[in-house]
């Protein structure tokens, strides 16, 4: 008995409508935040997202640009979904505590700011104005929800959103599997809470 050739990607189908074009962003977003979960951002592949989607890869191109565009976009996703946490933790805690205790429980999130500078570097002079816009509405978001606990000027809002992601970033390479050289940090949440409570000290003198 012949076995069957295997399938092909479906052909893509170009969104026609605003509503379709957010549909389809949705189910890409949502699919890539799901492969993010068993894969890390620095070794999934446009490939495996396609076939997670049920997508070509040339239809996921077309429609998000790049695989950058596409991981980028997932961060800023996934840091509506944090801020939208730490505004209830804050309640709770001391702004260092809410921002590490939050940030640790979405390693999706940690893995993606760890991975974001290789992936900026990687864009296209037309993708960058909706980095940039979607880099800006996570800090305006960011600073109303620290705003009760933690008032900041605009200045001082830049410097902490730079600090968290840079404290986030090393501090997530440094303890996660398969860092050069193995684990340089023991304990993730207690060392970025260390580091932005001597930053959030700095900020109030």
């Amino acid at each position: 008995m012949a076995l069957s050739p295997p399938l092909s990607p479906p052909p893509f189908t170009r969104a026609r409508s605003d509503a379709q074009r957010r549909d389809r962003l949705a189910h890409l977003v949502a699919t890539t935040r799901e492969c993010l979960r068993h894969t890390r951002a620095a070794s999934l592949t446009l490939g495996d997202v396609a076939a997670a989607a049920g997508l070509a890869k040339s239809g996921i191109l077309r429609y998000v640009g790049s695989r950058e565009a596409l991981l980028l976009r997932v961060m800023y996703d996934e840091h509506l979904d944090w801020i939208a946490a730490l505004t209830h933790e804050l309640r709770l805690a001391a702004p260092a505590t809410a921002l590490a205790h939050t940030l640790a429980a979405r390693p999706v999130l940690c893995d993606l700011i760890a991975a974001s500078p290789v992936l900026i570097n990687r864009l296209g002079p037309q993708e960058m104005p909706a980095l940039t816009a979607q880099a800006e509405d996570a800090r305006q978001r960011l600073g109303a929800a620290l705003q009760p606990a933690l008032p900041l000027s605009d200045e001082q809002l830049s410097a902490l959103t730079a600090a968290i992601h840079a404290f986030t970033g090393t501090a997530w390479a440094w303890t996660t599997p398969g860092a050069a050289g193995g684990a340089m940090v023991g304990d993730f949440e207690s060392t970025v809470n260390r580091l932005l409570d001597i930053f959030i000290a700095g900020l109030r003198q």
